[in-house]
């Protein structure tokens, strides 16, 4: 009899759980990491695997094989077929390259939360979003790479981790959260900050006469950390809240009958329900990431991140102020939406309504739109242009760009945070390049890639608030051109070993710094333009005379690769690595936006004078030492000389001259040297004024990213 009890309650269990009435309390609901969308379905035309189509018998089962899936077909949502009970097994996301959600009233869909969305719950590894630069803004390592940081975090040996292209992840489950190795050769792994979803909800909330009635953000969880339970489950809660009131997505925290904040019913049996931890939102305490968007002299989108200032409507009438009634009543109060920047009477779209819009002075005219603002993506780039999605093609060079997908399907993408936007050819910004949008070329071009002819539009107030909030160290590296050394000493045993001269027709023309065995950091104004005939042009290295250029290999240029605008620097390609066993040493790259402290004692190197004479030539690889001066200083003397430039010296008789140019600063720390500046001296010889050189450490992020788009395999 006893038997027969169990065989009967097993089978009650597997009907109740087939037809989703809830009584099976045990049950685990698999959707509950899911995002649903009615009558809609996620169609991929590039992806390289397609959908694995199963027959279901709920949607839950659907799910729960999903997760099931897991050997080489890596499942992130799926597709339910409402009347012949298939569900179609989805291995990419909204986000993958050729992704479309289109309506179809035969579908729901269903996906992962994990890869849509970009924050965290607790510092376990179930994060899966594309965000790929850590909390120092240092791009990450993509994780099948070893070229700069080594490591055994392979994709093929931890499939289950989703270690894709260079997005952070959390294999180890760190508690300190999701993390990756970065770029930079001096930080091997960095934390990347990911938020926890209670931090970043406060653009979502909407206050009203302080009860939040329109919270429409993603939160899933109780302030006590439950799970909270499916508007469209009654398990293991019976409620009457009909799924479509009040938005009532999924199992996100809602106030559909207003309580004093956002909550939600759990899955705890003996929990209802409880309050959700909803960050209140301040002006002062914005999320750093809000602020990527955020313009001010033009509109992306529907303008809900515009903070300009315009303040007449294009009839030229007046705005009201928001925080006035008059001449028009209104609740848009800026106490109460302080997430949208409700500043004097500046246009904003605090409603999400199409765009930015203001209440008029006008009392027959109540609301006006501001599209005289006009479009981003019409005039210019904002910030680094990570947002840009103009329809631009061509690069600073005048080359067409090559279509995008051409390069994404081969997996050779130079760390980009998702495949989103990449359209055709279009200038965009996939890896977050602070020199802006840039594109590659067809094969057949010299350049493999470079940078678009975009106009930078004004600086926005995020500019300066990235600059301040990510106050790193910095340290400097440079090169300079057409320079000598005055009142230095000669340079003995392997001292400035990785000091180049670079020559046009056999005849010394310029200093270099060699950075890898087949690459050369100089100044641009060594060559005539960006695409000199460079059979004229060979380098030597290892010379300390420039009269033993005899008994030295000479190196042929295979590619001259320009630096972003104003940066002066140029990297040269060598047809083959130089030959580092004959007197020649590579010097090493500074980290990235670092600083040298002021008074620190670096060493310049170039060929020409000892002394203040255009008289005494000695040819001789010479140094001097020259004292780092402190920027604001800097640019009291030399105007403002901003991020991408560094001053050293000062003395008089000591420092850069004519006709030594390409010439590095060099900096020491312990038994290391870095090159951080790049001379630009434009005074008279060796003043007592500081030189002016480039700052290495500013453009190091552009530097990695020739060496990983040129690959050394390379040869011509």
């Amino acid at each position: 009899m006893r038997t027969n009890v169990w065989i009967y309650q097993t089978l009650l269990c597997v009907v109740v759980t087939i037809t989703d009435t809830g009584f099976c309390r045990k049950t685990h609901q698999t959707l509950q990491g899911y995002e649903k969308s009615e009558s809609r379905m996620l169609v991929c035309t590039d992806c390289p695997q397609p959908p694995l189509v199963r027959t279901a018998r709920s949607q839950e089962h659907c799910a729960r094989k999903c997760k099931m899936i897991k050997k080489n077909f890596n499942c992130r949502a799926f597709n339910f077929h409402r009347h012949n009970r298939k569900c179609h097994l989805l291995p990419f996301d909204r986000f993958a390259h050729g992704t479309q959600r289109q309506a179809n009233v035969n579908f729901t869909l269903y996906e992962k939360k994990d890869y849509i969305r970009e924050c965290i719950i607790g510092t376990k590894g179930n994060y899966r979003g594309r965000r790929s630069w850590t909390k120092s803004n240092i791009t990450c390592q993509a994780w099948a790479d070893n070229i700069i940081n080594e490591h055994t975090f392979y994709p093929d040996r931890y499939p289950v981790q989703d270690l894709r292209e260079n997005f952070c992840r959390n294999p180890n489950n760190d508690p300190g959260g999701p993390w990756c190795y970065t770029t930079d050769p001096n930080v091997r792994a960095e934390e990347c900050g990911i938020p926890q979803c209670s931090e970043v909800i406060c653009d979502s909330v909407i206050y009203f006469l302080l009860k939040v009635i329109n919270y429409r953000g993603n939160m899933d969880h109780t302030e006590s950390g439950k799970e909270c339970q499916r508007w469209d489950s009654i398990r293991p809660h019976k409620h009457h809240f009909q799924y479509r009131d009040k938005d009532l997505k999924d199992n996100y925290c809602r106030n559909p009958d207003n309580r004093l904040r956002p909550w939600c019913y759990t899955m705890d049996p003996k929990t209802p329900w409880e309050y959700c931890n909803i960050t209140v939102c301040d002006s002062d305490s914005r999320n750093e990431d809000a602020d990527v968007n955020m313009t001010t002299s033009c509109v992306w989108g529907k303008g809900a991140d515009y903070r300009g200032t315009m303040n007449v409507t294009p009839e030229g009438v007046t705005c009201q102020r928001w925080d006035s009634q008059f001449p028009h009543n209104h609740s848009f109060l800026p106490h109460d939406f302080k997430c949208k920047d409700l500043r004097e009477n500046y246009c904003r779209n605090p409603d999400g309504a199409d765009y930015p819009w203001c209440f008029t002075t006008d009392p027959n005219h109540r609301i006006a739109n501001c599209t005289h603002i006009p479009r981003c993506d019409a005039v210019c780039y904002e910030n680094n242009g990570e947002a840009y999605r103009g329809s631009l093609a061509i690069t600073r060079s005048g080359i067409p760009c090559a279509d995008w997908s051409l390069h994404i399907n081969r997996g050779d993408s130079h760390s980009t945070d998702s495949h989103e936007g990449l359209e055709k050819n279009y200038c965009r910004n996939p890896d977050r390049d602070k020199h802006g949008p840039w594109c590659y070329t067809n094969p057949n071009n010299r350049l493999v890639w470079d940078y678009c002819k975009l106009k930078h539009c004004k600086c926005t107030l995020y500019v300066s608030l990235r600059h301040e909030l990510t106050g790193r160290p910095k340290i400097s590296c440079f090169v300079h051109i057409n320079t000598r050394i005055v009142g230095g000493h000669q340079v003995r045993g392997t001292d400035g070993s990785w000091v180049v001269s670079i020559q046009r027709e056999k005849v010394h023309l310029c200093g270099g710094s060699l950075i890898r065995e087949d690459w050369v950091l100089t100044d641009q104004q060594c060559f005539t333009s960006c695409v000199p005939d460079l059979k004229d042009y060979s380098v030597q290295v290892g010379l300390h005379q420039l009269n033993e250029t005899s008994n030295h290999p000479r190196l042929h240029i295979s590619r001259l690769i320009c630096g972003p605008e104003g940066s002066n620097l140029v990297m040269l390609k060598l047809a083959y690595p130089a030959p580092v066993s004959e007197g020649a040493s590579t010097i090493h790259l500074p980290v990235k936006d670092c600083h040298i402290a002021e008074g620190t004692n670096c060493t310049m190197y170039g060929w020409g004078e000892t002394k203040s004479t255009a008289f005494f030539h000695p040819h001789t690889l010479n140094a001097v030492t020259m004292p780092m001066v402190n920027n604001d200083m800097c640019s009291q003397i030399k105007g403002d000389a901003g991020e991408s430039r560094i001053c050293a010296g000062g003395k008089r008789g000591e420092g850069v001259c004519d006709k030594d140019n390409g010439g590095p600063l060099v900096c020491q720390e312990h038994e290391r040297k870095v090159i951080v500046g790049v001379s630009i001296q434009r005074t008279k010889c060796a003043s007592s004024q500081p030189a002016l050189f480039v700052n290495v450490a500013f453009y190091s992020e552009w530097i990695y990213k020739v060496f990983k788009l040129y690959p050394s395999l390379e040869r011509n």
